[in-house]
């Protein structure tokens, strides 16, 4: 066991030290407090009532679990993993964490593990392209037999398990059910009695308002890409619309266009402006967090996770609300994305790894213990105290309610095409290219990415 823990931490860190960042997304939402040690294992295992391993060999087994959890999450998660040993004594879950960089490392590190022949038996994963190279390279287990066995459709909100179904089959499980919009402090709203906008104009007027104030409209962390990215899909959904911007993420559509071009050139007047806080290209998504916070900055772009990292940082939630982006465009249509559980084809364990994702998903164990994770719980009926959680809740009634919504564009697209969707918007960020040109070179990495796909 220890052998195979050490390989997989050598294969990460040759991982880390040889890639180029790339796309991301968000991360699960920080923890707050972890769950009193004395909850552990009090619904899923009662007295006398341990079970064997699925298997029902009762053989010791390690069951390799790979995520992006931090050091705060692992402590939340703990109860829930002890619940889930003292039903199975005879499996011991391994926590394997590459932390920190979400989708610019991990997906590579999962890689390498997968060819070296040593996956992992279950592992995080977002949904969209994130997932997909899995599925294409054998590497991802078609799940139908465990959606039989254990009812899975049935547990979790439709659109995400549309939204992670490939070529009509189902490799992953749905974890979370995550939606973004402009998270900003009500007391300086009211101070200076600015109003949440409702058109893509009065979002404009709000950033030049603030900048007269001698604030920031909005704070990014450039490193990495995926959160920079966020606000340009703001833009494109803006200036091309619903039905053009699905076009443009599913190739159906030429990116050399003029909505590309407005988009890259709203963006470029948000910078000229003084809008955005500066030279963020290099600014970690974590670190953006500091201007919003101090009042520097009066926006930034984050998700339902976000309230568990007010309460991680001893933010008053209460002073804290958000908005959808007005887009001016019907239906006002937001950033929306899954986040899955999936299973490696060579997991030496899928039984008992399909056994705790099924354990970890279950709308009793979540209700059990409230850690913050399961606050954007994709499972139905599992809802977080609306007394704790207030702005969680008001997500989930968004999220779950969405009639229609947009993925991040790194959910759309493969890592091979965001490293050029990448490209092209740092140029733009650091005005080495003019947005024609950057619509023009996003086609032609386009049409490069078909060519390929075509030999």
């Amino acid at each position: 066991m220890h052998n195979r823990k050490n390989l997989f931490k050598i294969l990460a860190l040759l991982a880390i030290f040889s890639m180029l960042l790339t796309a991301c997304v968000a991360t699960p939402p920080p923890a707050a407090a972890p769950a009193a040690a004395g909850e552990a294992a009090a619904t899923a295992a009662p007295a006398g009532e341990q079970a064997a391993a699925p298997g029902g060999s009762g053989e010791k087994i390690t069951l390799r679990w790979a995520n992006i959890n931090d050091a705060t999450q692992a402590e939340q998660w703990q109860p829930v993993i002890d619940a889930f040993e003292a039903k199975y004594p005879n499996i011991e879950v391994v926590s394997e964490s590459t932390a920190g960089s979400g989708a610019a490392i991990y997906p590579d590190v999962l890689k390498t593990s997968m060819a070296s022949g040593s996956p992992p038996d279950v592992f995080f994963m977002w949904g969209g392209s994130q997932a997909e190279p899995f599925v294409k390279a054998g590497q991802a287990m078609d799940l139908a037999p465990y959606y039989e066995k254990y009812g899975w459709k049935d547990k979790f909100a439709p659109w995400v398990v549309d939204r992670i179904t490939i070529d009509d089959k189902l490799y992953g499980v749905p974890y979370h059910a995550l939606g973004m919009g402009f998270w900003y402090r009500k007391d300086i709203f009211e101070q200076n009695g600015w109003k949440v906008p409702t058109t893509f104009a009065e979002q404009e007027e709000l950033c030049a308002a603030m900048k007269e104030k001698n604030m920031y409209c909005l704070s990014i962390g450039g490193k990495f890409g995926w959160h920079t990215m966020r606000i340009l899909d703001y833009f494109i959904e803006h200036s091309c619309g619903p039905d053009l911007h699905d076009k443009l993420n599913s190739m159906e559509e030429s990116w050399d266009q003029q909505c590309v071009v407005d988009a890259y050139a709203t963006f470029q007047k948000w910078i000229d402006n003084g809008w955005v806080v500066p030279d963020f290209l290099t600014v970690s998504p974590d670190d953006s967090r500091l201007p919003f916070f101090k009042g520097d900055a009066g926006l930034v772009l984050e998700g339902v996770w976000y309230e568990g990292v007010l309460k991680t940082n001893e933010q008053d939630v209460a002073n804290y609300d958000f908005y959808l982006p007005p887009t001016d465009q019907e239906p006002l249509r937001f950033s929306t994305f899954p986040e899955q559980w999936m299973i490696p084809t060579g997991a030496a364990h899928p039984d008992e790894a399909a056994e705790f994702i099924n354990f970890i998903t279950s709308a009793e164990v979540q209700k059990e213990f409230p850690i913050d994770t399961f606050a954007n719980s994709a499972t139905i009926g599992v809802n977080p105290d609306c007394n704790e959680w207030p702005l969680s809740c008001k997500w989930r009634e968004y999220i779950l309610g969405a009639k229609s919504t947009y993925p991040p564009t790194d959910q759309a697209f493969t890592k091979e095409l965001m490293d050029g969707f990448f490209e092209v918007q740092d140029a733009i960020v650091a005005k080495q290219m003019t947005p024609e040109e950057g619509a023009k070179l996003m086609q032609q990495r386009v049409e490069e990415y078909k060519a390929k796909q075509s030999q």
